[in-house]
């Protein structure tokens, strides 16, 4: 199979999702790409009732999907029985598994996940297809099941991309070939590719996009906002993200956006505009991003955005973060993850919003360095050299 055109791959992509987040979203880009140039791309997604959202989001984007058994780490709030329930259930999923494989006959398969990689572990040893990973996050390490599966991947994928360098590295630390990775940057979705709008409004409006959970400094930009709405009467902060009203699993958005709203200096200048689906239209409205994600994230998709749309990013010094923003010239990168730091990043824009223009530019200008261009042909060879 060396050399094997794109146009004659048959690619079958383990994705178990419930949601359509940013990694989903990415990983569903770079599938697209490779269908782009012909490939057949059929989707293995969870059969659950509640993965609609992201079985409906896949057929938009005009794939083909192929519902099937998807297990489901025990979560606190629960009733999986991990003893019981997660070898029934993968055992489940692996015979669906070689039943697609079999219709279907893939050349290769895609995976980018490594629950989904455990899913169907026992079918994936049994089939000789090659696999191709897409490392959107560090591996998962924490116990004897996810070590045993990321060495499992480490034998079983003919390569791998990682989506930065810093994700690249750890894979390396968890003991993968690094003559077998090739980092290929996030690419921001093309059917959201908007052509750049004036900004009529007479305020600032610094914005977020992501979810609504601590982990990504949300709360901590809340705090520290409180001073600039203080100080800058044009100030806004506009935060782009699903808050889940009837779930209790995830309260935490809920009881931020109501502490909020409760507060008089921000009620009327801090908008929860809850789930956005055109973030083009969104990023359009803001004079600058802010990413304070307090984890060691791979890389935010959403700043591969924002570059797009021409604003600069203000970002922590989290994972993969700092290789996309220049700062001083694309962006804002903080000195700490702290309040005080992001309040000091968002009043040297609001002091020179001259600054955010010439920033955004200079973003937008600076996707050609990270890849996006050759996105497609970058896809293709880890392909092409999966075959050979």
């Amino acid at each position: 199979m060396a050399n094997m055109p794109v146009s004659e791959m048959r690619i079958l992509a383990l994705m178990g999702s419930v949601l359509a987040y940013g990694s989903e979203r990415a990983n569903l880009e770079t599938l697209a790409a490779l269908r782009d140039q012909g490939a057949q791309v059929l989707l293995l997604v969870s059969d659950a009732e509640y993965a609609f959202e992201f079985r409906d989001y896949a057929v938009s984007r005009g794939f083909d999907i192929c519902p099937a058994p998807c297990i489901s780490p025990p979560r606190s709030y629960s009733k999986t029985r991990p003893i019981i329930d997660l070898p029934v259930g993968i055992a489940r999923a692996s015979i669906a598994f070689l039943k697609v494989h079999k219709a279907f006959k893939p050349t290769h398969i895609h995976a980018a996940n490594q629950l989904f990689i455990l899913n169907v572990m026992p079918a994936l040893a049994m089939v000789k297809t090659p696999l191709v990973y897409r490392c959107g996050d560090a591996p998962i390490q924490h116990n004897a099941v996810w070590r045993a599966t990321w060495r499992f991947i480490n034998r079983r994928a003919a390569r791998f991309g990682a989506v930065s360098r810093y994700i690249a590295e750890r894979m390396v630390d968890a003991g993968t070939p690094r003559e077998k990775i090739t980092v290929v940057y996030s690419r921001p979705p093309r059917r959201n590719v908007a052509p750049a709008r004036a900004r009529r409004e007479a305020t600032f409006n610094i914005g977020f996009v992501g979810q609504v959970i601590a982990e990504k400094g949300v709360g901590l930009l809340v705090e520290a906002f409180e001073p600039i709405a203080r100080a800058f009467p044009e100030a806004r902060l506009l935060i782009a993200g699903r808050i889940w009203e009837d779930w209790d699993g995830e309260p935490w958005g809920k009881a931020l956006r109501d502490l909020t709203l409760a507060n008089p200096a921000l009620v009327d200048r801090v908008e929860f505009l809850g789930f956005v689906e055109d973030i083009p239209g969104f990023l359009a409205r803001c004079a600058v991003l802010v990413a304070p994600t307090l984890k060691e994230e791979p890389m935010g998709n959403v700043v591969m955005e924002a570059k797009q749309a021409g604003v600069p990013s203000i970002i922590f010094r989290s994972g993969g973060f700092p290789e996309v923003i220049q700062h001083g010239v694309t962006g804002y990168v903080c000195a700490e993850k702290s309040a005080a730091a992001l309040t000091e990043a968002m009043a040297t824009y609001l002091r020179d919003p001259a600054a955010a223009k010439r920033q955004g530019k200079a973003a937008r200008q600076s996707l050609k360095k990270f890849g996006v261009d050759d996105f497609d042909a970058h896809w293709a060879a880890i392909y092409q050299q999966a075959a050979a």
